[in-house]
């Protein structure tokens, strides 16, 4: 064999091997992300305790609220076998606060959540009180404005708050999956807020390529699309404050939720963005909202009681990780 023929013959079996070790690493993934979802999925079912058994160290539920907002299951209200009414309430400066929000009695599946793309849809995450309870304590921040929650999951929790206490002009609450809007629209007529509060299906990636196709045309022309609900293209009229909780999560969607928040946010208006670091994604997704042409500003300490509650979980409880945990305070506004 000549050597040029054993030289070809080294390359095809280094490519082979190439090839073979991306299918390994892909297969690795595949049971990685297979995985996580399945823990996500047990929320509704396990206790904090035994999720933290738990020898799978992904993305496991240990820590579940700051209790600053607390839930009480309504047991005197008619309902439908598969949800639960809860309320939820907190106590700001011996003011009482309370929504009535509904639970889906379901076991969601890995398949279920991938579809999704949002494990908001299992549960109420810290990220959604902590901002809830922000804005409860910032009224001013939507008083008189047009509100925009994005990836609101099951319940829009700071936007429920936020437009039953804090006097907005209007409020719109989205999420990318049909099941999480509908029981939205329940909880926002259970809380008589039909009148004023619109909710839609909205699907950053849509979202995103619609407002990028129409950046340069004449956006009047557009509006809301209503025949099947996916309010996604909406590309005309502009909203005051942008609500987001726990949204940075997914790498594949980082692009799209920074170009939708900056397409449908006014010229003077703010962005809030509540979520853990999580490793880098935090700070991915800060790098993407500057290249955009945001203004961004990080506040970890952006309430005296949020805070105390954060040391106090330092100091107390050994399953609470800062890095996965503890929501931080994302402002954005355009320059």
């Amino acid at each position: 064999m000549s050597n040029f023929s054993v030289i070809m013959s080294k390359e095809i079996l280094s490519q082979k091997d190439e090839l073979m070790n991306v299918k390994r690493i892909r297969n690795v993934n595949d049971n990685t992300a297979l995985r996580r979802w399945r823990l996500l999925a047990k929320a509704l079912t396990c206790s904090p305790r035994l999720m933290s058994q738990t020898k799978d160290d992904i993305s496991i539920r240990r820590f579940t609220t700051f209790g600053l907002v607390s839930p009480l299951v309504l047991v005197n209200v008619v309902t439908d076998p598969g949800s639960t009414w809860c309320e939820y309430s907190t106590v700001i400066n011996d003011k009482f606060y309370d929504v009535q929000i509904r639970r889906i009695n379901k076991n969601f599946t890995a398949n279920e959540l991938i579809g999704f793309n949002n494990t908001g849809n299992v549960c109420v995450w810290p990220s959604e009180e902590c901002l809830a309870y922000y804005l409860l304590k910032n009224e001013w921040i939507c008083r008189n404005k047009m509100v925009l929650e994005l990836g609101g999951g099951m319940s829009c929790l700071a936007g429920i708050f936020a437009a039953k206490y804090c006097n907005p002009s209007g409020v719109a609450l989205t999420d990318g999956n049909v099941t999480s809007v509908d029981n939205t629209r329940c909880i926002v007529a259970r809380n008589n807020m039909a009148d004023f509060v619109k909710c839609g299906v909205v699907q950053w990636a849509r979202a995103a390529r619609a407002l990028r196709q129409t950046e340069y045309s004449d956006k009047s022309a557009q509006c809301w699309t209503t025949e099947s609900g996916d309010e996604s293209r909406r590309t005309e009229g502009l909203y005051n404050v942008i609500l987001s909780a726990d949204c940075l999560f997914f790498d594949d969607t980082r692009i799209d939720l920074v170009e939708t928040i900056y397409g449908w946010l006014d010229d003077d208006g703010i962005a809030l963005v509540m979520a853990p670091k999580r490793g880098t994604t935090f700070q991915k997704f800060t790098e993407a909202a500057i290249k955009r042409g945001f203004i961004v500003k990080i506040k970890e300490r952006y309430d005296s009681e949020v805070w105390s509650c954060h040391l106090d979980q330092l100091v107390n409880n050994p399953e609470y990780a800062p890095d996965l945990h503890y929501p931080v305070l994302m402002e954005l506004t355009k320059k």
